[in-house]
C-alpha cells in the first residue's frame, strides 16, 4: 500500500508535467510568404493555447478571430510586399511569427478610373452612380452601381488593385438581371484596358449550363487582365485583377 502511495505521489505530478507541456503556447503559419487571392492574400495558421491573436499590418493592429485554434487574416495586396506580424499571447507569454505578403500590378490609377467610370456614368445620365474621386485610406472600398451590381474596389496608395463585382444568382437568372450586369461588367473591363466584348463573350459560353451549385470556373484574360469567376448557390462573384 506504502508502495502504491509513492508510486501515486511520483507519476501524478509527472503527468501533470506532461499535460502541461502539451499545451504549450506555439504560432505557426501555412507558409512564409503569401500571393493574392482576389483581391486579398489570405494569411493562415495555428495558434495553440492562445488567448488572444492580433495581426499587424501596415502599421495597423488588429484582432485575429480564432476558430479550434485555427486562423485566417485577409491582407488586401499592394504595389509593394507586406510583412504581416502574428503575436499571440497568453497571460505574460508571448510568441511571434512575420510572414510577407507578395506585390501585385495595379489595374490602373484609382483617381484615373473613378473620374473616367463617373463621366461614363453622366453621359448615360446616371448621376447617381458615382464614384468617390479619392480614397482617403487605404483598403477596400464598396459601392453598389444604379443596375445593382455590388462593387468591391482595392485601393492601394491610389492604385486600384482589384475589383470584386458580386450579383445575386437569382438576378443573374433573370434577363434584366443579366442584362444590367452586362452592362456595368463592359464598362469595368473597357476602363481598365480590357475587351468588354470578348470578356462578355467568353463570360456568356461560361454561364451556360451552370445550375447555381458551387462551381469555380475557368479565367478569362483579355489585355493582361484576368477576370476569375465563382458561383456559390446564392451569389455571382467575379474578381478583375492583373
Amino acid at each position: 500500500m506504502k508502495k502504491f502511495k509513492y508510486l501515486f505521489l511520483v507519476i501524478v505530478p509527472l503527468f501533470l508535467l506532461v499535460l502541461t507541456g502539451c499545451s504549450k503556447l506555439s504560432l505557426t503559419t501555412t507558409k512564409d510568404t503569401y500571393k493574392a487571392d482576389g483581391l486579398v492574400a489570405v494569411v493562415k495558421g495555428k495558434a495553440t493555447d492562445a488567448d488572444k491573436v492580433v495581426a499587424t499590418v501596415s502599421g495597423k493592429t488588429k484582432n485575429v478571430k480564432l476558430n479550434d485554434g485555427n486562423f485566417a487574416i485577409s491582407v488586401p495586396v499592394a504595389t509593394h510586399d507586406k510583412n504581416v506580424r502574428i503575436k499571440a499571447t497568453k497571460e505574460d507569454k508571448s510568441t511571434t511569427e512575420i510572414v510577407k505578403v507578395k506585390k501585385a500590378k495595379a489595374l490602373t490609377g484609382y483617381t484615373t478610373f473613378a473620374q473616367q467610370y463617373n463621366y461614363a456614368n453622366l453621359t448615360l445620365g446616371k448621376q447617381d452612380d458615382q464614384l468617390k474621386l479619392i480614397a482617403n485610406n487605404n483598403g477596400i472600398l464598396k459601392h453598389k452601381t444604379t443596375n445593382g451590381t455590388k462593387l468591391v474596389l482595392n485601393v492601394q496608395d491610389n492604385q486600384l488593385m482589384g475589383i470584386a463585382m458580386n450579383l445575386s444568382y437569382k438576378s443573374m437568372k433573370s434577363k434584366s438581371g443579366m442584362k444590367n450586369f452586362a452592362t456595368d461588367l463592359a464598362m469595368v473591363s473597357q476602363l481598365v484596358g480590357a475587351d468588354g466584348k470578348s470578356v462578355l463573350k467568353d463570360l456568356s459560353k461560361q454561364l451556360k449550363g451552370t445550375d447555381g451549385g458551387k462551381t469555380t470556373m475557368k479565367q478569362i484574360t483579355s489585355n493582361g487582365v484576368n477576370f476569375n469567376i465563382n458561383l456559390t448557390t446564392k451569389d455571382f462573384y467575379l474578381y478583375v485583377t492583373k
